[in-house]
Parts: C-alpha cells; structure tokens; sequence
C-alpha cells in the first residue's frame, strides 16, 4: 500500500492528485509502521497520520472487515484495511483515496555536503518530485537527510530535537537573533561525543555526547506535540527524553488480535456481516423478510441465517462483558474440537480443525494435537506507546487510553480501528492435565522459581505503570518455553522462516470445579505466501510430529551459552524476566512472541542442572 503526503495541504483530500512517498504492506500499517510511527523512506522521515486524517482524505468503506468478538471488546463497530492503489499502464499520480496520509517528521533534517541542518524553507526547499527536501547552496540540489534525534514522552507526545537551543545552552543570552545552524564531527571516533552542532552565526559551539543523559533535559517542558494529529495536548509533565529516530523504544503498538472462530466463522455468518450494514437498519418485523431474500440468493436456509444473526447481535451485546481471557478460552474450545463447517454458494467458511490422536511417545505429554488447516486472525491496531511498551488486556485499552497511559489514534473516539486480516494454517498442542498438575505437585522447587520471576514482573509493571496481568506459573513457563524451542525446531526443519510463524498461548490455573487450561496455537503469522499451502499443517501428523517434537527436546539440552545459560539465576535476570533463555536457545523475532521475549524458561523443560527439581519432559 501507498503513503502519501501532498506539497499542497498538510492533510491530502480524496480529489487531489499525489505522489506516493512510500510503500508498505497493509500488516505494516497495524504494526512497525502504524499511526504515530516513523517511517524511513526514500524521499524522508514520515509519519501516518491519525483517524480523523485517513476518513479526509480516504474513503473507502469497500474495505471493512469485521470480527464480532474484537469488535465486542474494542466497543467498535467495524475495522478497515489500509488502502491500497490499483496501478494501471505506466501511470505514477494516484489519487489520496488510494493511499495513507502521512507527514513529514521529523521536519529538521540535514545537508549532506555542507552539514546545515534546518527545515523546509529555511534553508531546504522541496524537490520537484514532491516529496524531498533539497539543499540548493551547491549548484545542483542536494537531497537532504532526516536528524538523528528526537524528543519523546511517555504519554506518546514527540518533537523534534531543541537545535538551537541546543548549540547555545551554555550561552548567557540564549539563543542568537538569526542562528545558522550546522552538525560537524571531530573526526576522532564514530562515537556521539564527537559530535558537535555549531551556530555558523555567532560561533557557539556543543557536543552531543551528553544528549542522552535523562538529568540534561530535567527542566525542559514537554511540548505535548502529536503529529499525527496535527495539533498540541496542553498541561503535559511528562520527562521528555531524547531518542533516536530509527530507535525501537520510538513506537510500540498497541496491537489486539482475535481468531476467527464458530459461529463468526461459520458460512452463514459471513453472509450476515456481509449484508450486516442493511440487515441493521430492519426492524424486528420485517427481518425475516429481508433474510428469505439473502436465503433463496445463497441457497441456505432462513432459519440459519436468522440463529447466525442472532449469535452475532448476542456477542455484540456482550460488550464489556467479554474479556481477553474468555475470548482466548473459547478459540481454546474451538481448537480442542474437529470442525469443517460445509462451504455455501462459494462462501467458504474461515475456521477448519481436525484433532489428531498423539503418537505413543508424545501422549504421556499431550491429549490431543489439532492440525488447522483454515484460520484467520484479525490484527487491529488500537493505540501506541513510547519509551516503554504498555502492555493491557483488549477490553482495558480504552480506559488506558482516556487515562492518557496509551496515545489515541484521533482527536475523538471513532467506530472504527485501523486493521489486517491474516490467513493461514497452524498446529494446536493441548498438554496433558493430569501430567502436568503431578509434574507440578512434585516438584515444589518450581513454584519457588516461578515465583521469583513472577514478583520481579510486578515490580517492573509497578515501576512502568501499568497493571500485571497474567500471574507467572510453572504451567506458563513450561508451555511458553515448548513453543518457542518448537518454532525454532520448525525454522530449522521445514523452512519456514521463525518471523514467518506466530504463537498464541492459552494458559490458565485451574480453580473449583474448572480444570486448567494449557495449550499452544503456533501459526503462520505472516500475511506473505509463506507457509499458507499447508505445509505447516501436515507437520502435525504422526509421521512428522514425533521426530520434530523429539528433535525439540533434544536441541534443548544444550545451548550455545552454557553453562552460562542453564545456571542463570532468575533474580539477575532483570527486564528479561527470564530464567534460562538466551538467543542461542529460546529468544525468537518479537513478532512471534507474544510476551516480548519474556518469562521463558528452558530448564522446565529439561530440568535443573542442581536436580532440585525434573524437567516436564525428563526422560
């Protein structure tokens, strides 16, 4: 998809003629590349801009999707995809609607020749390709290049970095009635001390090399910019910090995810949502009417559409009743049970499981393994933060987000979040109850050691501000580490990339009369062609799972750091939250990883080298 930002206006309009900046996929837009981010490209630094923006200058309800439980959560009534632009023949002008709008950000960039830094029109003008700033002091324009730094807050809040103040802070006067402003380097080492930005007009001159110590900018006001929206939030006291541009602490998405699961998946309720626009509008009296319609043009029956209709009203009204953790107990049914839902008049239902038997070696340790062979996940992307990543249940992000603790992507609440829909395959694994509550019963050493992890996660969640959700167990460890050793065993074997595959973990102690939950989804995370033809799928039948699975446990026995690795004490680990894990053994592309890398442990699954305790799969 396009990004596009007009010399015109600020904002494009749906009627102006521009040129795209920029290309990046749909799954961007909901993610590294989402509203608030900054995006490298050719012609510069932008960043997309907010709701109220994309509805200006794209119209596009053609490309909605829905996924009732999500919707349910995020108390929206729709998502939309990002706007893609059709190309025909050799025409490069698109027109706004077919592309996302962005801004330029950070707007101070720098000349490469002469090492001015300023701002369009002062001393950079635009290029005629509209879109690039250009230096025109050499004769032939010179493309000029974005700053390294910026000023950002915790609340999302980020400008660009104080150049001029920066250059005088040691000056009596302050800062020079006209400041031509340069960045030069001592030419001693690549470090960030030996950087300077000088004022060409009154000869003050300042190092970089202590930008980045938090006390410097201690009585520096928060500006409250939001660029993406285009305006300031007033009465921010917020530290501002300096960050670099490319940085990964700039931007962390607030991404909510769901699967498609019966009976949003079913044929018949993909009619409905279809059709869910007009259908809306009837009332009572004349629903059944309307549906006979939709019945003789799809050849189903009436009274399948109406329960269909019905279901979905009963999960929208649900509303701040359904939770994460509900949600993620139902696609855990789902997934426990076979299902292949009949096909109607070319709708093809979005949710497809078959439940396989474990061979004889694997079923000591798992009941059941499910091999999905249709799935869809749909990815919406509700807020961001930046500095530290807030992580929040789906039906909390609203509240987290008119308590200021995570940026908003408009001005006003909208019915409507920006999304991606990814289809794919996947390998359930449902560990065995009774296995696991004796592994844990008799190996008391391991709740001590959960334990520990578990009260240095609430310290962190308690020192970033935001709520500790999910309690770290034995149970989470040994489910969260097999997933991880097994996606990498997978990469290994079968070719498919680690950032081509996703996990999704359901994990939950038992209480009362309701038995606990622990299992694993891992699935073709990626919108790309990898891995969507079914070879993931047959992985999970007898004649592969077993050797992969053993192959697994064997690779995990010994890692690249240890004995460094298998002796690391949990109370050291810091922000990793972590027992033994490292890159060599466990860690995978964050975008596999739905705990950020944390709360992984491979001695539970092989044990602990003191034998204070055994791993599950010991033996």
């Amino acid at each position: 998809m396009n990004i596009a930002w007009s010399h015109k206006r600020e904002i494009p309009t749906a009627t102006d003629h521009v040129e795209p900046v920029g290309r990046v996929r749909r799954s961007q837009l909901v993610s590294s590349f989402g509203i608030g981010a900054i995006v490298d490209l050719e012609k510069g630094s932008f960043m997309p801009m907010g709701l109220e923006s994309w509805e200006t200058s794209t119209r596009s309800p053609s490309l909605t999707i829905s996924e009732p439980r999500l919707q349910a959560m995020l108390n929206v009534s729709h998502f939309r995809l990002g706007p893609v632009v059709e190309e025909q023949f050799d025409l490069k002008l698109v027109r706004a609607s077919k592309a996302a709008p962005a801004a330029r950000f950070p707007k101070w960039h720098e000349c490469p020749t002469c090492h001015r830094i300023g701002v369009l029109g002062d001393p950079f003008e635009l290029a005629e390709d509209n879109g690039r700033l250009v230096c025109i002091a050499h004769g032939n324009p010179v493309p000029t290049v974005p700053v390294r730094f910026v000023l950002a807050c915790r609340r999302g809040h980020i400008s660009d970095f104080p150049w001029a103040w920066w250059a005088h802070r040691d000056v009596k006067s302050g800062v020079c009635d006209r400041p031509i402003l340069e960045l030069g380097s001592y030419g001693r080492s690549a470090s960030l001390s030996d950087l300077f930005v000088r004022c060409m007009g009154c000869g003050s001159k300042k190092s970089l090399g202590d930008a980045f110590r938090p006390e410097i900018l201690s009585g520096f006001t928060c500006s409250g910019n939001r660029p993406w929206l285009q305006d300031r939030e007033e009465g921010c006291e917020q530290n501002v910090r300096v960050l670099q541009r490319g940085a990964s602490n700039v931007y962390f998405p607030v991404v909510c995810s769901s699967l498609s699961i019966p009976p949003a998946s079913e044929a018949a309720s993909i009619i409905i949502e279809e059709n869910k626009e007009i259908l809306d509008a009837v009332p009572d009296s004349s629903l059944r009417p309307v549906l006979e319609g939709l019945a003789n043009r799809y050849n189903i029956t009436v009274e399948a559409l109406l329960s269909s209709y019905r279901q979905l009203r009963d999960i929208e009204t649900a509303g701040v009743r359904l939770t994460e953790k509900q949600s993620r107990l139902e696609e855990y049914e789902a997934l426990s049970q076979d299902r292949e839902d009949p096909a109607v008049s070319g709708v093809i239902p979005e949710f497809c499981n078959k439940v396989i038997s474990p061979p004889k070696d694997l079923n000591k340790w798992f009941d059941l393994i499910g091999a999905v062979s249709r799935l869809r996940e749909v990815r919406a992307l509700a807020g961001f933060s930046r500095i530290v990543p807030y992580p929040v249940a789906v039906e909390r992000v609203n509240r987290a987000i008119d308590e200021g603790l995570i940026s908003p992507l408009s001005k006003s609440r909208r019915n409507w979040l920006p999304a991606a829909e990814i289809r794919g395959e996947g390998i359930f694994f449902r560990f065995r109850n009774k296995a696991v509550d004796e592994w844990i019963r008799d190996n008391p050493k391991l709740i001590d050691r959960a334990k520990i992890l578990n009260d240095l996660s609430s310290r962190i969640a308690s020192e970033h501000g935001y709520q500790h959700d999910s309690e770290i167990t034995p149970r989470l460890l040994l489910v969260h580490s097999f997933s991880h050793a097994l996606i990498r065993q997978i990469s290994v074997e079968c070719g498919y990339s680690m950032s081509a595959l996703k996990e999704r973990l359901y994990v939950k102690e038992g209480y009362d009369n309701f038995p606990p939950v622990n299992g694993v989804l891992i699935y073709t995370g990626s919108p790309d062609s990898e891995g969507s033809l079914g070879g993931l799928v047959q992985l999970a039948y007898a004649d592969r799972i077993e050797s992969i699975v053993k192959r697994t446990l064997e690779s995990v026995k010994w890692c690249g750091s240890d004995p460094v690795c298998i002796e690391s004490d949990p109370k050291q680990s810091g922000e990793r939250v972590s027992g033994a894990a490292c890159h060599y053994c466990l860690m995978l592309p964050e975008t596999a990883c739905e705990k950020f890398n944390r709360e992984l442990d491979r001695s539970v699954l092989i044990g602990d080298p003191d034998n204070k305790y055994v791993g599950y799969f010991s033996g």
